[in-house]
């Protein structure tokens, strides 16, 4: 991971770069060009093999009006990664709290998937697979089991929910519900807006190709249930699409899990998300099984 812009790289693009971008300590940064406000990424070869993908990604989106990053100049490769300058997308996100702010952000969602399908993006990215190839990893099991011996407390629920999404999967090998690549963040952060106007729709880093209710893993968290409402007002969710959305929010906890040897990274952001309630999926679906 880079910690600052290198100067050979402002050089080359003519760049001013300036102060760090998001919640993260490097990787984003702002920065100007003749006066025009610009993003510089780095993406590292460890984390972002496949930067291309989620570029593509964008750029089929905003080919079909949508306010997606944009490349602003060609890349420029680098010794452990790749540096990238982008278009700086205007507005501010909403507040969190804004009524209705869940409602309209589920709609939203439900028009992307319409133009994620017109994409005709099918090739999964790399280092990605479906919900049922991620929960049936036969590392995932053997870290589950690492990590049993460390911290059984944790682990118990975590071992619970993997053997639930691999039951739900086994039972229904071959779900018949829309796929496309999804956006995998789409949260209030993420949309920016100039009144009521969406500006920009940023961070493509976890898109990939998979069914399009595991979206809701980031945008709906379990919980936010507005945001289901709101998408099935434009995209009527079928049947089995609702019972969809728990399998593949259970899945969601794993992604990643085994890049970090056990006991090295956190697991409180699972745990906390396994214990999230939704009432309208516990109608639509039943209720949800405990996995304490």
């Amino acid at each position: 991971m880079e910690h600052a812009v290198d100067p050979g790289v402002s050089a080359r693009w003519r760049v001013t770069p300036g102060p760090v971008l998001g919640d993260r300590p490097a990787g984003t940064w702002a920065a100007r060009r003749d006066g025009v406000p610009l993003v510089v990424k780095f993406f590292d070869d460890a984390t972002y093999p496949d930067w291309r993908y989620p570029v593509r990604v964008a750029d089929a989106l905003h080919a079909l009006g949508w306010p997606t990053p944009r490349l602003a100049d060609e890349p420029i490769p680098a010794a452990t990664g790749t540096w990238a300058l982008f278009h700086h997308l205007p507005g501010r996100p909403r507040p969190r709290q804004q009524p209705g702010e869940r409602r309209h952000r589920g709609r939203l969602l439900a028009e992307l998937h319409a133009s994620a399908a017109a994409t005709g993006i099918t090739v999964q990215r790399n280092g990605f697979a479906d919900p049922a190839s991620v929960v049936s990893d036969p590392a995932l099991d053997r870290w589950l089991r690492a990590y049993e011996r460390i911290d059984p407390s944790s682990a118990v629920p975590l071992r619970r929910c993997r053997e639930a999404a691999v039951a739900w999967f086994a039972a229904h090998p071959h779900p018949d519900a829309p796929r496309s690549v999804i956006h995998s963040d789409f949260t209030p952060w993420n949309l920016l807006f100039d009144g009521d106007r969406l500006t920009g729709l940023l961070d493509f880093e976890g898109t990939h190709l998979t069914f399009q209710v595991a979206d809701f893993a980031l945008s709906w968290r379990g919980y936010q249930d507005d945001v289901l409402l709101g998408y099935d007002e434009v995209r009527p969710l079928s049947d089995l699409e609702w019972h969809l959305i728990r399998p593949c929010y259970w899945a969601w906890m794993f992604i990643d899990l085994t890049s970090t040897p056990p006991g090295h990274s956190s697991v409180s952001w699972q745990l906390a998300h396994l214990h999230k309630h939704s009432p309208l999926l516990d109608r639509k679906a039943g209720p949800a099984p405990r996995f304490a």
